[in-house]
């Protein structure tokens, strides 16, 4: 959740009011792409529910998610580097730090829906690969300005939808002064990771 007010919504307010769009287009695309979220695992667990302890669609789906959101921080990664050298290695330092968090999600997201170690292995690895292929596509395919704010703002919704809904009451069984130190200390994390970057 952190990730999503201290890193993209301020970096997709920051895009969209370089290009004069309004700031409430990539607001309320987070909040398009948290009910799009909420509606997916809605669908997805009332349609595949499983029983307690087995693994559910919704890991895979929530995963799945993480993985786009590193492609489009690829794109950000390779139009930094078109834009100059040193913004480039800006850019992807930030992005460095901010997918320790992301990979660590995708494996949360797995573990919480009862996936497999070896599928959350190959998660993961697809959420390492993709900023390179992110970055790779931004070198050879020209992208319009206006997708950043929009995809950024979208995803946000997500980081939220995760955190809200499965990341902060699976925490909640490690008692009262261990999970509100390990939230507290995340996000406190987060804020500190965004400010040096």
């Amino acid at each position: 959740m952190a990730a999503a007010f201290f890193d993209l919504l301020p970096d997709a307010i920051q895009q969209a009011t370089k290009i004069d769009m309004s700031i409430s287009v990539p607001l309320g695309l987070a909040l398009i792409g948290y009910l799009a979220f909420h509606l997916l695992d809605r669908f997805v667990h009332r349609h595949l529910a499983v029983g307690e302890g087995e693994q559910s669609a919704a890991g895979l789906i929530g995963a799945g998610g993480f993985v786009v959101h590193s492609f489009f921080d690829g794109l950000a990664i390779g139009l930094g580097f078109q834009i100059g050298a040193g913004v480039g290695v800006i850019i992807a330092v930030a992005v460095i730090g901010h997918d320790f968090s992301d990979g660590l999600n995708t494996v949360s997201y797995m573990a919480a829906h009862h996936q497999p170690a070896r599928r959350s292995l190959w998660m993961l690895l697809a959420d390492a690969i993709m900023p390179l292929v992110g970055a790779l596509t931004a070198t050879l395919i020209p992208i319009p300005d206006s997708v950043f704010p929009l995809a950024i703002g979208f995803f946000s919704g997500l980081f939220i939808f995760a955190a809200a809904t499965r990341l902060l009451p699976q925490a909640s069984g490690l008692g009262y002064l261990l999970s509100s130190s390990l939230t507290v200390g995340g996000a406190v994390a987060m804020f500190l990771v965004s400010r040096l970057a």
